[in-house]
């Protein structure tokens, strides 16, 4: 048995390109640059839903602004939080610009 899977990996590793992605073939180099980093230039995007919790006003404001303090111009990805209803005008208030605020649903 192991000598069939060995011979299987050397009859397939020559042609590993089989396995590799692959793109339109353009005549402009810069055309295949752009397509070639289309999602790298995605930005990553974060997201916390907090599930009933925390249990008060000032714990929510607390875990919000220590998150969003976290957060500066140069940070590689965008930030949402998904909090409880009665929490979402303050902590929206808190965080400023600097990260997304929603609502989480639980039913």
């Amino acid at each position: 048995m192991k000598v069939a899977a060995a011979s299987l990996v050397l009859t397939f590793a020559g042609s590993v390109s089989a396995f590799a992605p692959s793109f339109p073939r353009s005549t402009s180099s810069s055309a295949a640059a752009a397509s070639s980093t289309k999602l790298d230039a995605r930005k990553t995007f974060i997201t916390g839903n907090w599930k009933l919790n925390p249990q008060s006003k000032q714990e929510a404001l607390d875990l919000a602004t220590g998150i969003a303090d976290a957060i500066n111009p140069g940070s590689p990805c965008d930030v949402a939080l998904f909090v409880p209803f009665p929490f979402i005008e303050p902590v929206q208030n808190a965080v400023g610009d600097k990260l997304k605020v929603g609502a989480e649903v639980n039913t």
